[in-house]
């Protein structure tokens, strides 16, 4: 897709030969020599971008610019100007202007201004339009998604919660598989409460009794009688998070209570029945505990009769500017005092690969909306748990120390690189002066990482 372009200029020698160079980015491009035509073409067919100097006979480009903000909001306007009316080009910026070039301008600067233009339109269509999906995505029970990869899995949390089915959900840290557990629960119309129990958390000895309760004396400290989990559950939902962590006893009488329905607590001889739906969780592979015998095959089949695989937000990448404008709105106040994730801290959210997955994207968002100041988050205003120390190689992939630090380095340099055309708004020159190399350096770089950047050639003839 091209951007419609109009140019206003009624220099016609300068009107052409700006159209001439936005020739590369557009080939529907417009010109007019009136402010008054221009209105006139915009009336028949809006333009993404208008390109107008501000000195014209009749309308001049300030009078244009606040028309075109009255009735065509989305439309970004350049203007341009002689050294001696740069005060009402900053005036115009203030107006709604979206940026401004001062004559005489060169190619270079033109193109690369129209290219950012371009693409913070774009940007923020894409923004009006997940804001305007929001409510109509894929949900359920706080699980957004519109990524291809997890529509399946809200549309699987739908059809298993009605029934009493055990469900063994698989996902990295941080994807949320503790809300998947909270959403079966919450749609199943059971009457009981939600449980949650970190496998992980304690030693097989406590595990055992916080699961299935235990008599007073039955070790020691135990100075009265407990009631487990699986009790507490009776009648709703028992969450085990990490079950794979369990010791083979403690998976062997899990398995027995799933059988029998009933909870024998420790030190006690007269069994309780119980009436619990197990929804468990991990973040290894199922298939990977099964061969390695971390998780019995027994308790897997009884666990697994529904598996749910929640994706890493890294293959969910639809997903991020979803979520990370609903973190950030629910962390606003009334509506007109929402802040807004502008469209190049939108860009550094989508190029990160988010290890902490969801949980870490919420914390991110969290921060820039507490450290951050103005209505807009901006790329500043955004920082990542691992920015400051480099992650080191793991030995344990079996990576050699030169492989594992070229791993390192390869990580740091696409991390760097692509904040940098960021913050810089893709320029390819003001990226290479900012980071102190030279351009032609940075290019190979970019090339290298299969990046996308604002390239035009640096001796392109001054405009006229």
């Amino acid at each position: 897709m091209k951007p419609r372009v109009l140019v206003v200029d009624d220099k016609r020698d300068l009107a052409r030969g700006v159209a001439l160079v936005l020739s590369e980015l557009s080939d529907d491009i417009e010109v007019v020599h009136t402010a008054e035509d221009a209105l006139e073409r915009m009336s028949q067919e809006p333009a993404d971008l208008v390109f107008s100097d501000i000195k014209m006979p009749g309308m001049d480009g300030m009078e244009l610019l606040t028309v075109v903000g009255e009735r065509w909001p989305r439309t970004r306007v350049v203007l341009f100007t002689g050294h001696g009316t740069i005060e009402s080009a900053v005036a115009a910026m203030k107006r709604g202007a979206f940026d401004y070039l001062t004559k005489p301008f060169d190619n270079e600067e033109l193109l690369v201004i129209a290219q950012r233009a371009w693409r913070e339109l774009r940007d923020h269509d894409e923004l009006v339009r997940l804001r305007a999906e929001l409510r109509t995505s894929h949900s359920f029970r706080g699980i957004y998604g519109r990524d291809r990869r997890m529509i399946p899995v809200i549309d699987t949390i739908g059809k298993v919660a009605p029934g009493g089915t055990t469900v063994l959900v698989y996902g990295e840290s941080g994807t949320g598989k503790e809300l998947v557990a909270r959403a079966i629960h919450a749609e199943s119309g059971r009457g009981g409460p939600f449980v949650a129990f970190d496998a992980g958390s304690l030693p097989e000895s406590l595990a055992e009794a916080e699961l299935f309760g235990s008599k007073k004396g039955a070790y020691t400290g135990a100075d009265r009688d407990r009631k487990g989990l699986f009790v507490q559950a009776d009648g709703g939902t028992l969450f085990i998070d990490e079950v794979s962590s369990m010791p083979a006893s403690l998976q062997a009488n899990l398995l027995r209570v799933i059988q029998e329905k009933e909870v024998r607590p420790l030190g006690g001889s007269i069994p309780t029945k119980v009436d619990v739906r197990i929804v468990a969780a991990t973040n290894v592979d199922p298939q990977k505990l099964l061969s390695d015998g971390a998780l019995r095959s027994d308790l897997y089949y009884r666990l697994a009769v529904v598996r749910i695989n929640v994706p890493p937000l890294r293959d969910r990448v639809e997903d991020i500017p979803l979520l990370a404008n609903l973190f950030l709105e629910r962390l606003s106040g009334a509506e007109h005092d929402r802040r807004r994730l502008s469209p190049r801290a939108l860009r550094l959210l989508v190029g990160h690969d988010w290890p902490g997955n969801v949980r870490e994207l919420q914390n991110v968002i969290e921060r820039a909306a507490v450290l951050g100041t103005g209505p807009e988050v901006g790329p500043g205003d955004i920082h990542f748990e691992d920015e400051d120390v480099a992650s080191v190689g793991d030995p344990s992939a079996g990576l050699s120390y030169d492989a594992a630090k070229r791993d390192v380095l390869d990580r740091f340099q696409r991390r760097y690189v692509e904040r940098l055309l960021a913050l810089t708004g893709g320029n390819l020159s003001a990226a290479a002066r900012h980071a102190g190399i030279t351009r032609a350096a940075l290019h190979r770089i970019v090339k290298r990482l299969g990046l996308s950047a604002v390239t035009p050639e640096p001796d392109e003839p001054h405009m006229p």
